[in-house]
């Protein structure tokens, strides 16, 4: 019995000399170390704990900020779109008798009108956008995701012990693609509302606001005309129909353009973006040559 012990320290001396001299072993312990570590710090610490700490509460805090106020400002063009169409159609009702060159206030508002009940629905898909990306993060947050941690990270230390190579790059593709889900789940939306609430502050938030703010204008001066106004200068308020109806026009496809990409083309792009940035530190270009070959494609 003792002799036996005696050879097991001296395997296992010569085990760690190997450790420290040879580059791969010492690797392979690294790493089976930090591994371990890893698994008894989420066993010990907990999923809320190491999620929630100040770095992305403060993300999250801010995310939800700004979500919530380009909620409020697609809400309130919702709204302008709605009492505008009210308005329009109210001109539209008026008769002129004689037209001005042919031409009523019916036929001069028809695309802006057209437009603003398109723009009441694209206001709805941008609205419910924004609800989706709040709700995503408040899933993010409540979710414990230690459960798809837990089994990543054991896959990985079996990993370190399988000979077949075939296995070995398998089993760390699937660890791989697990933390993949977990980074895009618990961070991706926080991250992108982030990163939208910067870019909305410094390019886009002012070019809405005034968008807004003019279509507010034209439409308080069209809800000025009346019947009798239209009756007694026909052509004067003709051509303020006109003017102000070209200037809803414009306003409403910038604020279409603004919306759209704020709330669902950008959001878009960086989830891409971020799917990428992490499929490359997850999944590198070399791993996957290495399963191709591992697997004989």
């Amino acid at each position: 019995m003792p002799k036996l012990k005696q050879n097991v320290i001296i395997r296992a001396k010569c085990y760690v000399v190997d450790a420290i001299r040879e580059p791969k072993k010492r690797i392979k312990v690294e790493m089976t170390l930090l591994l371990f570590l890893c698994l008894v710090l989420l066993a010990t610490v907990g999923w809320k704990e190491i999620a929630n700490n100040q770095f992305t509460s403060a993300i999250e805090t801010l995310s939800i900020t700004y979500l919530d106020e380009t909620f409020d400002k697609a809400g309130a063009a919702f709204l302008i779109s709605r009492a505008l169409n009210a308005t329009l159609s109210v001109i539209q009702s008026f008769t002129i008798t004689p037209f001005i060159g042919e031409v009523s206030p019916g036929e001069i508002l028809d695309p802006a009108n057209d437009l603003v009940e398109r723009f009441s629905w694209v206001m709805l898909a941008v609205t419910v956008s924004i609800g989706i990306q709040k709700l995503l993060i408040e899933i993010g947050i409540a979710v414990d995701l230690s459960w798809v941690i837990s089994p990543g990270l054991i896959l990985l230390l079996v990993s370190l012990f399988v000979a077949n190579q075939t296995s070995k790059y398998t089993l760390r593709l699937l660890a791989y693609r697990m933390f993949l889900f977990v980074l895009l789940i618990r961070f991706a939306i926080p991250v992108t509302g982030f990163i939208g609430a910067h870019i909305s502050a410094t390019f886009l938030a002012d070019k809405r606001d005034t968008a807004i703010e003019a279509i507010e204008k034209s439409q308080e001066k069209l809800s000025d005309i009346t019947a009798q106004d239209a009756i007694t200068s026909p052509k004067e308020n003709v051509e303020k129909i006109r003017k102000d109806s070209e200037e809803i026009v414009t306003q409403i496809v910038k604020l279409i353009t603004l919306f759209v990409f704020e709330t669902i083309l950008f959001p878009l792009l960086v989830l891409w973006g971020l799917f990428k940035l992490f499929g490359v530190v997850f999944y590198p270009p070399g791993l996957r040559k290495k399963e191709e070959i591992a697997v004989g494609k």
